[in-house]
C-alpha cells in the first residue's frame, strides 16, 4: 500500500446531501450535477407520492427519483467537497438514503442499484442490493451490501415489505497498511439519534460483510451512481441521499447528521372537490404546525409542471380551504409548497380531478371500521385502488377489473388513522381521504 495520506478535520465532510428539490420532473439527465453514464431509458424524478418517514426521523424532499428494470442510464454525482475520499488511509463512510420497492428480482439474479464509485477506474468498492425471496409464491424483500468486485452480498432476512418507505444506512470501514479487512455494515430503520451498533447488523434487521481481504480498488472514492441493469434491476424509488466520511465512524455519524428535525407541519388530508358551477375548492387538515408562514396552492394541468396560483397564511388551524375559481382544462392537479420562516419549503402529495361532475368517488362508511364500499366510473380496461396512510407509505394497491363500478376494500386490519384513498382508470386519478377507526 502507498503511505497513508493524512486525514484534517476540513477535508472530512458531508459529501453528498441530494434530496432532487428544484429539479425538472422526467429525465434526470445532467440536473443538479449528475452526469450521464450509459444510454437508454433514464432515471425519472417524480413527485407523485413523496416517500416520507417518521420513525425513525429522516426527513426527504418533495421529488424523489424511479429507477426501473432496464438496461438504461447509470448517472452518478461527484461529491461536493472534495476530489474524492482516500482509500489510502484508513476511514469510515455513511451513506444513508430512503427507499421503496414496487418490484425486485429473485436473489439470485439480483444484481446491485446503489453504489459508490470511483470515476477514474469506474471501480464500486460498495454496492447496495435489493432481492426478493427465492420462492416463487413469495414477495418478501431483503437488503444486501457488499465491500469489491463481488455479487455475492450479504443479506437482511425476507422481513421487508414491497411499496413501504424504510430508511437505510450503510457503514463502509476502509482499512490499510494491513490492518484489517474492509467491511461494510448494513441497517434498515434504525435510531437516527446515535451511530448504530455494529453488534446489531446481524440481528435480522440488517446484514454484515466482512470480505477477508484488504481491498484495492483505485485510490480515490469520488462519487454516488445509480445503476439500471435490466432485470436483475428492482423496481424502486429512492430519495434523500446523504454521504459522510471520517477517519472514524464516529466521525463520519456525527458529520452524516440523519436525525433532521421533523416537519414543522403533517398534513392529515388533502382533498379536491368541485361544486356545480365547476369551481374547484381545496381542503387540508393539519397536525403539529410549527414555523410554517404560509401555504402556497401550486397547479399543474399535466401533473408535471406547476405554477402558484394563490397562498393561504398558516394561522395555526386545523383546517383550511382554497378555491379554484377557474379549473382552464379537464384535468388539474394540485400541491401545496409549504413555506417555512427560514425560506425554506416542503411540498405535499399531489391531489387530481377531472372537471366533470360525473369523475367522482364515494367512500361509505366514512368513518370505516372494516369493509369499505367505493362506487366509481366504470372501470375501462384495469383499474386499481390504492391505499396510502398519512406518512406517504402505501399500505394496499388493489386491482379492479374492467367493467367495475363498485369495489370493497377491508380495512379492519389498519391502524386507526387517516388514510388516501387513489383510484386510478387509465389516465384518471381520483384521490380522497378516509377515517380508519
Amino acid at each position: 500500500m502507498a503511505a497513508a495520506i493524512a486525514l484534517t478535520s476540513q477535508a472530512q465532510s458531508l459529501v453528498i446531501n441530494e434530496n432532487f428539490t428544484g429539479y425538472t420532473l422526467g429525465n434526470l439527465g445532467t440536473q443538479g450535477g449528475w452526469v450521464q453514464s450509459g444510454s437508454g431509458t433514464d432515471v425519472q424524478v417524480k413527485n407523485t407520492t413523496p416517500l416520507m418517514i417518521f420513525s425513525p426521523t429522516y426527513n426527504s424532499g418533495g421529488n424523489y427519483i424511479s429507477v426501473a428494470q432496464t438496461n438504461g442510464t447509470d448517472p452518478y454525482k461527484p461529491f461536493s467537497t472534495v476530489a474524492g475520499i482516500p482509500t489510502t488511509s484508513n476511514a469510515s463512510i455513511f451513506v444513508s438514503f430512503v427507499v421503496r420497492v414496487s418490484d425486485a428480482a429473485k436473489v439470485n439474479s439480483a444484481v446491485y442499484s446503489i453504489s459508490l464509485l470511483d470515476t477514474t477506474t469506474g471501480a464500486t468498492p460498495l454496492r447496495f442490493y435489493i432481492a426478493e425471496e427465492q420462492a416463487a409464491n413469495s414477495t418478501d424483500l431483503a437488503f444486501g451490501v457488499s465491500v469489491g468486485a463481488t455479487n455475492n452480498p450479504a443479506y437482511t432476512t425476507f422481513s421487508f415489505s414491497p411499496n413501504t418507505t424504510y430508511l437505510i444506512v450503510i457503514r463502509y470501514d476502509i482499512a490499510t497498511g494491513g490492518t484489517g479487512n474492509d467491511d461494510a455494515y448494513l441497517w434498515v430503520d434504525p435510531s437516527t439519534t446515535s451511530e448504530p451498533s455494529t453488534a446489531t447488523a446481524t440481528n435480522g434487521t440488517g446484514a454484515t460483510e466482512s470480505n477477508g481481504t484488504e481491498q484495492a480498488y483505485g485510490s480515490t472514492i469520488d462519487a454516488l451512481q445509480i445503476s439500471q441493469s435490466g432485470s436483475g434491476s428492482p423496481i424502486a424509488d429512492y430519495d434523500a441521499f446523504r454521504v459522510a466520511w471520517g477517519a472514524n465512524s464516529a466521525t463520519a455519524w456525527t458529520i452524516l447528521a440523519p436525525a433532521q428535525s421533523p416537519l414543522p407541519v403533517q398534513l392529515t388530508s388533502f382533498n379536491a372537490s368541485q361544486d356545480n358551477l365547476n369551481n374547484i375548492k381545496l381542503v387540508w387538515n393539519t397536525a403539529e404546525e410549527m414555523g410554517i408562514v404560509s401555504y402556497v396552492v401550486e397547479k399543474s394541468t399535466d401533473g408535471r409542471t406547476f405554477n402558484a396560483i394563490g397562498s393561504v397564511a398558516a394561522a395555526n388551524q386545523k383546517t383550511y380551504s382554497f378555491t379554484d375559481v377557474q379549473s382552464g382544462s379537464d384535468y388539474s392537479y394540485y400541491r401545496l409548497k409549504m413555506m417555512e420562516v427560514d425560506g425554506s419549503f416542503k411540498y405535499s402529495y399531489i391531489v387530481s380531478l377531472k372537471s366533470k361532475l360525473s369523475l367522482n368517488i364515494s367512500l361509505s362508511p366514512n368513518p370505516v371500521k372494516e369493509k369499505l364500499l367505493i362506487q366509481h366510473p366504470k372501470v375501462i380496461n384495469e383499474g386499481h385502488i390504492q391505499i396510502i396512510n398519512a406518512n406517504g407509505q402505501f399500505i394496499k394497491d388493489v386491482r379492479v377489473p374492467a367493467s367495475a363500478v363498485i369495489s370493497t376494500i377491508d380495512m379492519s386490519g389498519l391502524a386507526n388513522g387517516m388514510y388516501h384513498v387513489i383510484f386510478r382508470n387509465g389516465s384518471d386519478m381520483i384521490t380522497k381521504t378516509v377515517l380508519k377507526q
